[in-house]
């Protein structure tokens, strides 16, 4: 009998491992969609920075509200998703040893 309550905890203790395992890799597919999700956003600033410029200077985007919406936009939703990833960053930490 005592054999086989050390076999279900074995058992258990595996299965605790491997749910450990699993969230660890989640999480650290968790942190790359974000810094991905970032990196687009810093791109599409700067590519809307070029079509603001003196060089490009596509009126749609220099003239009027609408340019300036954008920038503003993409701006905020950079900073959004960085206070996400430090979130995602604060709460993974805690929870390490």
């Amino acid at each position: 009998m005592h054999t086989s309550a050390t076999l279900d905890d074995g058992v258990e203790d595996f299965e605790d491992l491997e749910r450990l395992e699993r969230i660890g890799e989640t999480r650290n597919d968790l942190l790359e969609h974000m810094a991905t999700g970032i990196q687009a956003l810093q791109r599409a600033a700067a590519t809307l920075d070029q079509l603001r410029s003196n060089t490009i200077h596509d009126v749609e985007f220099v003239n009027g509200r609408d340019g300036g919406d954008v920038a503003t936009f993409l701006d905020d939703s950079i900073r959004y998703a960085r206070a996400g990833y430090a979130v995602v960053h604060t709460v993974i930490d805690k929870e390490a040893p």
